[in-house]
């Protein structure tokens, strides 16, 4: 089987999701990828690899971006681009064709030839939440959801739900959860909570991540609790960093909270080691940007340790509220900080680990994606 795929940008930091997807699916498919764009290349070493340039003239962004601000439709298409793609993949004869975010797939949908090759796109948070608000992108996600050879694939049955709100009832929609390396994150490490308690959270610094309610739900806590041995870890980079910095400061917890900055798998591996609860208090953000189920939960939750998020998209979907860990309404930052110090008495769960074995492993998930293709390809034979 050869699959195509499309991303726009192949890859920043954030999209390590995607490439994990590819180079497992590679196991069991030719993959090959087109991208207008190639970067980061030494993070996501990969063949197959097809840089196809989407051309377009200051004059023409900058009115488009006028047009995208007034929520205007306007016209993806684009001639050399169009006579490109569908150049290789008359060459390539691919048996599926997969892109990502609703947003990002319409370059390539919108230049792509007639065909009955099935085309699945992949829909996640803020394609599937933010992007709702605008009446453009409905139209186009209306438009290109109505042909009969494309599929939609969400990451949580919320984001499905949220969706066929604004487009109707999709029949050949699939729920296809993103999972974890659960070999790699596999806990080592069982030390004894007797020592100092570290809560940890590893995520960008933008809105929805809500770190804002972690550091004020963590000040009360250590009002309330002054004599608690305990330590706030806030990894990742981003537009909100500094500002987060500054609250602490505020806060009077600059002793107690740290930013390390950036991490890659190993010393993520290695912060949860030795930490002892997982944070993640994702919010809507101002603009309705919303997570589909984040990653770095899973990565904790294969790591055995209980995790501290809210009711939020498909995090439900993930952590069973009072089994998994606790969830709090978001922005709710007493109850939150009771849930910080209830927490404290849960150990290193050993059912959290079965939960991402049993419906979010990596493996699972690309023999998944494995098989709907197949089933796509044996509808257009009979």
């Amino acid at each position: 089987m050869r699959v195509l795929y499309f991303v726009k940008q192949f890859a920043a930091p954030t999209l390590t999701f995607i490439y994990n997807e590819i180079v497992n699916l590679s196991k069991h498919a030719e993959v090959f990828i087109i991208t207008t764009n190639r970067i980061n290349e030494e993070l996501f070493p990969i063949s197959n690899i097809k840089i196809i340039r989407y051309y377009e003239s200051r004059i023409r962004k900058k009115i488009l971006h006028t047009f995208q601000s007034n929520d205007y439709l306007f016209s993806f298409k684009n001639k050399e681009f169009k006579k490109a793609i569908n150049k290789y993949i008359k060459e390539l004869r691919p048996d599926i064709i997969h892109t990502h975010f609703g947003f990002e797939s319409w370059w390539f949908l919108a230049n792509l030839n007639k065909t009955s090759i099935p085309v699945f796109i992949s829909l996640h948070g803020f394609d599937a939440s933010h992007k709702l608000k605008s009446n453009k992108y409905i139209n186009l996600l209306k438009y290109f959801i109505s042909r009969n050879n494309l599929i939609p694939i969400f990451a949580s049955k919320f984001m499905a739900s949220n969706i066929e709100n604004y487009v109707g009832y999709l029949s050949n929609k699939h729920i296809l959860y993103y999972g974890t390396n659960i070999e790699f994150f596999k806990r080592i490490n069982y030390k004894s909570k007797k020592t100092e308690i570290k809560f940890l959270q590893i995520s960008s610094f933008s809105e929805k991540k809500g770190h804002e309610y972690t550091i004020k739900a963590f000040k009360i806590l250590l009002i309330n609790n002054p004599s608690l041995n305990i330590k706030l870890i806030l990894a990742g980079e981003g537009d909100l960093k500094l500002k987060m910095i500054q609250l602490s400061k505020d806060l009077n917890l600059s002793d107690k909270i740290e930013f390390p900055g950036l991490v890659n798998s190993f010393e993520a591996k290695e912060l949860m080691e030795t930490s002892n609860v997982f944070l993640h208090h994702s919010i809507t953000s101002k603009k309705g940007d919303m997570e589909g189920i984040p990653n770095a939960i899973m990565e904790a939750m294969a790591m055995e340790m209980p995790i501290l998020s809210t009711f939020h998209s498909g995090i439900p979907e993930l952590v069973e509220n009072n089994v998994n860990g606790l969830l709090s309404v978001e922005k709710n930052i007493d109850t939150y900080a009771e849930h910080m110090f209830e927490i404290l008495k849960w150990n290193y769960l050993e059912i959290n680990r079965k939960k991402i074995k049993n419906h979010f492993e990596i493996l699972s998930h690309s023999y998944q994606l494995y098989e709907f293709y197949k089933k796509s390809i044996a509808k257009i034979l009979l």
